[in-house]
């Protein structure tokens, strides 16, 4: 077990009360790209670790895919080496939901990693458990893919199979570009197929947040898909599906065309005249012509983008997760883990956007 210990007096003080500032944190112990992301309470009993955690999972160094599993606690500005999933591969997807039931070593929040590559494409589904510290294999998604994406929302009602909360997968390729949508559903141990997002494309992102107002087809909570590439052109898409109504709508462009980049749910900046309402969506790196360092989020209340101060590391490939940050744990951070520069050179910057979410009634 490896473990990578920066004190938080490295950090610098002014941080914590400024308004929308990037944090350099620890790099993480493997440089990688094409990985997954997600945040999930940390593994109990693993030195290092505290509280909530940013997993990262899988990608490709270089050279090789890998099977490696990291952990980083904001709450010790550390990464830890866990135990390393059952299936190496890149360009898969991750996200964070409760484990299954009836599964043997699985309980609580488990992280899944979902398709992906490794020689060929894949419908490999594995969950890994922080509360028992082990892993465990899934039945595998219905569509083979890679560079799909991946979020966790409410399952919708009336589909048959599936009930509670459900892990998405979206999108990627096999020998198409797809638009495929399928559910699982952890209290079901099954999967399902819902309507197609209205645009194939690859190397989107994802996340959950709460729906736009007033979009019809849309209530409630809906999983965002950005971005990506459709096979002839960079795509500035924003689309929205809604489990309350089975339904997708088109939502207004993201600003920056891109693929390969990474997306996060959290609470919206205090500068933001929405702040005290519930979270923005994150778009953050990705590629056009050139690695990127753009960021930039959407308000579901004002149903708009907005422009952000850009990350510090211009990168594509890389994770995305949303978790307290490390300096001021009552503050949110969107962390964006990994990914490749310019010169295709796999990274293990990890860096942190620290939102001020100032104090509302």
């Amino acid at each position: 077990m490896v473990a990578v210990l920066t004190p938080l007096f490295a950090l610098t003080a002014a941080l914590a009360h400024a308004q929308g500032v990037w944090l350099t944190l620890p790099p993480m112990p493997t440089a990688r790209s094409f990985l997954g992301a997600a945040a999930a309470p940390c593994p109990h009993a693993v030195p290092g670790l505290r509280e909530s955690c940013v997993y990262a999972v899988g990608g490709y160094d270089g050279t090789n895919d890998l099977n490696t599993l990291e952990a980083y606690s904001p709450a010790t500005n550390s990464w830890v080496t866990l135990p390393p999933m059952p299936t190496a591969r890149r360009l898969l997807a991750a996200a964070a939901a409760p484990c299954p039931r009836n599964v043997a070593g699985l309980r609580g929040t488990c992280v899944y990693a979902i398709g992906g590559f490794h020689g060929v494409d894949l419908n490999t589904v594995e969950a890994y458990s922080p509360a028992t510290n082990t892993w465990a294999t899934l039945p595998p998604m219905p569509t083979a893919r890679e560079n799909l994406a991946a979020s966790t929302a409410p399952c919708p009602r009336g589909v048959a199979g599936l009930r509670g909360t459900c892990v998405f997968a979206i999108g990627g390729r096999n020998s198409a570009i797809l638009d495929t949508v399928e559910a699982y559903s952890p209290e079901t141990d099954t999967w399902a197929t819902l309507p197609s997002m209205p645009t194939a494309r690859v190397a989107l992102a994802a996340a959950t947040s709460d729906c736009p107002r007033r979009v019809p087809g849309l209530r409630e909570t809906c999983v965002y898909a950005v971005g990506g590439n459709n096979g002839s052109a960079v795509l500035d898409t924003v689309e929205a599906y809604s489990p309350a109504t089975d339904s997708w709508a088109a939502l207004p462009s993201m600003p920056t065309a891109r693929f390969d980049l990474a997306a996060a749910a959290a609470r919206c900046p205090d500068a933001s005249t929405d702040a005290s309402r519930g979270a923005c969506l994150y778009a953050v790196g990705g590629i056009n012509t050139v690695a990127l360092n753009t960021f930039e989020d959407y308000s579901p209340a004002r149903n708009a983008w907005t422009a952000l101060p850009p990350m510090p590391t211009a990168r594509d490939s890389l994770g995305a997760a949303s978790a307290p940050c490390p300096d001021a744990p009552h503050r949110t951070c969107v962390y964006e883990v990994g990914g490749e520069n310019a010169a295709s050179t796999p990274l293990n910057t990890l860096e942190a956007f620290e939102i001020d979410e100032g104090h509302h009634p």
